[in-house]
């Protein structure tokens, strides 16, 4: 693949700050790949490109890691520096694909804006609802939490535990398929910060010319950070369930175990999961609250 040549497993784990290029490379691509082949569906297969062209760097990766964590080994709670540039790569390319995706969302013409994020502005709407029913039901459940601080935390972290559910399995079964979950939740939140910027156009920045929409762009990353409390939890809750599932699904592939090997990933494997669950619990907390407070 050409991506590979220009950027290898080894550079991007020297270097981690690259796969956020290439994840704004990769969106940038999809898109317009996407609204051209098949705009009808350009919302959910832009993100099916993006995950298609990173499985290749991403399983090189975790080859890599699989063999240095097989020989190199070490104490079972040190898992997290063992695995902590995994961790980077995910969040680097995360970051990319967010403003990739959030600048696009405020360049576009309306007319292809709502064709390649179709799907995304009606989570958007659908989270919009469920925020003005504070007091009411929530969408699409029987459930009402109102200002019931424990109640949101319920739902909200079943919700979590089962998009992480998703990650594990679908990075065990396809190696790296969580990279789709995780480039869908960084698109619905490009397309957050996109819509913000555009209202502040309007309502904030008319008056600055060309320039409005530079200023409104900054504002609506600067408004993003709104969702750091909960969401550097969440998202960082995915990214682990994800590369413990990778790493069970290199170890399968290969066919061939040695005892220790086998012990070392197993431990791993199990701290990571723990770790995930405990960030989800963390963030669905900090959520719950800043919901009803």
């Amino acid at each position: 693949m050409v991506l590979e040549s220009i950027i290898s497993g080894k550079q991007a784990r020297k270097h981690p700050l690259v796969m956020m290029f290439l994840a704004a490379l990769l969106a940038s691509i999809g898109i317009w790949t996407s609204y051209y082949t098949f705009p009808s569906s350009a919302s959910i297969l832009s993100i099916g490109f993006v995950t298609i062209g990173i499985v290749p760097i991403l399983y090189t990766i975790f080859i890599l890691e699989e063999a240095e964590e097989a020989s190199k080994g070490g104490f079972w709670p040190s898992f997290i520096a063992r695995h902590f540039d995994l961790m980077k790569i995910y969040a680097w390319f995360f970051i990319g694909l967010i403003l990739a995706y959030s600048l696009w969302y405020v360049v576009l013409p309306s007319d292809i804006r709502n064709t390649v994020f179709e799907e995304q502005n009606s989570v958007i709407d659908s989270i919009g609802n469920l925020k003005n029913n504070l007091t009411g039901n929530i969408t699409g459940s029987d459930l009402v939490c109102g200002k019931n601080t424990f109640c949101w935390f319920d739902v909200i972290l079943k919700n979590n535990l089962r998009v992480l559910f998703l990650a594990v399995m679908l990075s065990i079964v396809y190696g790296v398929g969580a990279m789709f979950l995780i480039a869908w939740n960084a698109s619905v939140i490009g397309a957050v910060i996109g819509k913000d910027a555009l209202i502040m156009v309007a309502e904030s920045y008319s008056s600055f010319g060309p320039l409005a929409y530079v200023f409104a762009y900054g504002h609506g990353l600067f408004k993003a950070i709104g969702l750091i409390p909960h969401g550097i939890f969440e998202i960082g809750g995915y990214f682990v369930g994800a590369i413990a599932g990778a790493i069970i699904s290199i170890v399968v592939t290969k066919g061939h175990y040695r005892k220790h090997e086998l012990s070392q990933i197993g431990k791993d494997t199990i701290g990571l999961i723990f770790l995930a669950l405990l960030l989800l619990v963390i963030g669905a907390l900090i959520e719950a609250m800043l919901i009803t407070g």
